[in-house]
């Protein structure tokens, strides 16, 4: 489906800020189906993103209600809108640090969110 691998380019935005689609390096990623998490970086500073692709609002919204159930720590849809290399997305938010507290909750809310997808949507997945 997409060709993002650690290493190479993505293009982010945040068109409810008014800020075009720019270059990022991935530095960590999975890709499960249409559940995309990554991590990315500027050169300077880092960032995430967790995000499903061509996913109505109302399942995302039932999906982080759902993964806040399993995982035991609060998930929240964010209302500002990502662009991905042309794709508008909404992003799925969550308590983050770089402890190692912290370390296993983004792949842990990635699989997590891409088995109740497939649960939710089945067929729809890949």
């Amino acid at each position: 489906m997409h060709h993002w691998a650690v290493g190479g380019d993505i293009y982010i935005g945040w068109p409810d800020h008014g800020a075009t689609e720019r270059r990022y390096t991935i530095v960590d990623l999975d890709l499960f189906g249409k559940v995309f998490r990554a991590r990315v970086t500027d050169g300077d500073r880092e960032g995430g993103f967790m995000v499903i692709f061509d996913c109505p609002n109302v399942v995302l919204e039932q999906l982080a209600e759902q993964a806040t159930n399993a995982l035991g720590f609060r998930v929240i849809v964010s209302s500002l809108r990502t662009s991905i290399e042309g794709a508008i997305v909404r992003s799925f938010d969550y308590e983050w640090y770089p402890t190692p507290e912290y370390e296993a909750r983004p792949r842990a809310l990635a699989t997590a969110l891409a088995g109740l997808y497939n649960d939710v949507a089945p067929g729809q997945a890949g």
